[in-house]
């Protein structure tokens, strides 16, 4: 069965009023947002309607809609202000709108009715009336309509109309004053926590780079670093022997270690960067403190001597305590390579139940200062300083010509999820 030929027209009729709603939601949002009043746009929508409709009531009331009169224009006067509102590309000024709205309240009130109830449809639309100033452009503005608003209701109650309840009267407009204080106050106040949950995201989102630059940073220099010391050893191996000949055995073994090395560390970069991933990861976990005793062997096996002196139980380290450890430890064995290559390192570690010490000690090369600017050493005064602990890089005291990196940190209580990763991964 063919489609009726106006259904094209009809789709095209819907698409168009979805657009114009559309412009309509975000015009009134947006001009909201910019007296810092973030409410979706039906309700400044429902206040006009509430007030219009309260308008019309009232005229019924007094049998001065179906059958019109001069008082019936004191709708168009309550309406075409709400018609401003929405139309404009801005709120109608305080001034102009509490006038109006006044004037065409003041005008039905001078018609007497002999409705029950009728005088209260009349303050109820006031009510609306100094919420909506009182939100919109502040206290002062709602506080100045809302006494123009009792004088007008009591001052006319009293004329040739039915009386009501003054103090009722009163009530009603102070009831909308504090309805839109409240509401004005609780605005300002999301707004305030939005902008701070803003800016505390974007200084999570800084310190979160800074920690991924720092494990970047780490993994790239120390892994280029026993690279290096691999192809170093495969070039000398194949420029000539013992013997006067080259060997090819040993400089084959010396650039397989090379990839190997290589092959970790594109592997850890890996598990570092996918931190950022939106969906879980399926990569192994990031070194901890008990990883120390291979990245120490990892660098041996490249050819630089290292002795190694470890005391106490690496896993007291929690995993944060334990990874800025092993960080800090690769940090210092990069710089030795790079900067004293050749020359002896010695590592040692001690850990009991209250602190965990680092001690990285290398002589250097002739006059060959050691390097305290960078990233590097920023990275690992960094990373102590997160762990609350004290770092020092600098000549050994004991010793001038030998260089110092020191690190101390507490030790919270034991922590075997290092262990635990290691099993599961």
């Amino acid at each position: 069965m063919a489609a009726p030929a106006y259904a094209p027209s009809l789709s095209l009729m819907h698409a168009s009023v979805q657009a114009l709603g559309a412009r309509f939601r975000d015009r009134v949002e947006s001009k909201g947002l910019e007296y810092g009043l973030g409410y979706p746009w039906w309700v400044p929508v429902c206040s006009a309607l509430l007030m219009i409709g309260g308008t019309a009531v009232a005229l019924t009331q007094r049998d001065a809609l179906l059958d019109p009169r001069w008082v019936t224009l004191s709708l168009a006067l309550v309406a075409g202000d709400h018609v401003l509102h929405f139309a404009s590309r801005f709120w109608v000024p305080w001034w102009i709108d509490g006038p109006l709205v006044l004037t065409g309240l003041a005008w039905i009130m001078t018609v007497p009715t002999d409705a029950n109830g009728s005088e209260y449809v009349v303050p109820l639309v006031a009510t609306f009336l100094v919420a909506e100033v009182t939100v919109t452009h502040g206290a002062r503005p709602g506080a100045f309509v809302g006494l123009v608003s009792g004088v007008v209701l009591v001052a006319l109650d009293a004329g040739p109309t039915r009386g009501s309840d003054v103090a009722l009267l009163v009530m009603a407009i102070i009831l909308g004053f504090f309805t839109g204080a409240t509401m004005r106050w609780q605005m300002r106040a999301l707004a305030a926590e939005r902008e701070s949950r803003a800016q505390e995201r974007e200084r999570a989102t800084l310190a979160e780079r800074q920690r991924i630059a720092r494990e970047i940073h780490d993994l790239v220099a120390h892994s280029l670093s026993v690279t290096m010391l691999h192809v170093g050893g495969a070039r000398q191996a194949l420029v000539a022997g013992d013997d006067g000949v080259p060997d090819v055995d040993d400089a084959l073994a010396a650039l397989a270690d090379a990839e190997q090395v290589g092959r970790q560390a594109m592997a850890e970069i890996r598990r570092t960067v996918s931190v950022l991933a939106t969906e879980p990861s399926g990569a192994r976990p990031l070194p901890c403190a008990e990883d120390i005793p291979d990245l120490v062997a990892r660098l041996r096996d490249a050819g630089h001597p290292v002795s190694y002196d470890a005391q106490g139980d690496l896993s007291m380290l929690t995993s944060t305590a334990g990874l800025g450890f092993y960080r800090v430890l690769q940090e210092a064995l990069t710089n030795a390579t790079k900067h004293a290559p050749g020359q002896p390192v010695a590592v040692s570690v001690k850990v009991d139940a209250r602190h965990a010490h680092l001690a990285v000690r290398n002589r250097r090369n002739g006059a060959l200062p050691a390097a305290t600017d960078g990233s590097g050493t920023a990275g690992m005064s960094a990373r102590a300083e997160q762990l609350g602990g004290t770092f020092v890089a600098g000549p050994d005291p004991r010793d001038s010509a030998q260089w110092l990196v020191d690190l101390s940190i507490p030790v919270g209580a034991p922590w075997l999820m290092c262990k635990i990763k290691k099993v599961l991964g």
